[in-house]
């Protein structure tokens, strides 16, 4: 018992770090599966859990070492956006960065400035085709919310090459060329 006494700080110290260290390997597979980093709400989750471990020692005992852990992990977690380990992530990205009024043009400057040719990951299959009737129909059965009822998509699959990526969709809607909605579903 006096052994722990003695050395509750490091064994603190320890636990923290274990604890972080696992907290950012969560981190690192929820990027990898779900590309997690592009989104504000997946880092103000993992600052409260470590909050949650390192604020209870801070308040009790003011070590300055528990401020230093915490900053580190973040910033830690923050390189993790700059990181792109699978395909999933420029997919997404592209997928975000689609705005209502875009053009078809546009739309595929996106893709290849996320996807170029000879790049890193193998560029996605995509499609473009025309609305019809029954489209409009299965829009009307889902709910689909759109700017404008769509003539037009254009259908990116991730990788149809990879049982990990070949369902992961996205789907651009188009009204005279121009963007009216969009669609992503993974994989």
């Amino acid at each position: 018992m006096k052994y722990i006494q003695r050395h509750s700080k490091a064994i603190e110290l320890i636990v923290e770090v274990v604890f972080l260290v696992a907290l950012f390997l969560l981190g690192l597979f929820l990027d990898y599966k779900f590309a997690t980093s592009l989104f504000w709400k997946f880092y103000l989750f993992m600052a409260v859990l470590a909050l949650i471990l390192l604020l209870p020692v801070y308040v009790q005992y003011r070590r300055k070492q528990e401020l230093w852990l915490f900053f580190g992990f973040n910033i830690s977690l923050l390189a993790l956006h700059f990181l792109a380990l699978t395909p999933v992530k420029p997919f997404t990205k592209f997928y975000l960065d689609i705005k209502n009024g875009m053009t078809i043009q546009e739309v595929q400057g996106l893709f290849n400035q996320r996807f170029p040719k000879g790049g890193r990951f193998r560029q996605p299959e995509w499609t473009l085709r025309n609305e019809d009737a029954n489209d409009a129909e299965n829009h009307r059965l889902n709910r689909r919310q759109f700017l404008a009822t769509p003539d037009q998509n254009l259908h990116y699959i991730l990788d149809l090459t990879d049982g990990r990526y070949n369902a992961e969709m996205v789907t651009v809607y188009f009204k005279d060329g121009k963007v009216v909605g969009t669609n992503y579903s993974p994989d």
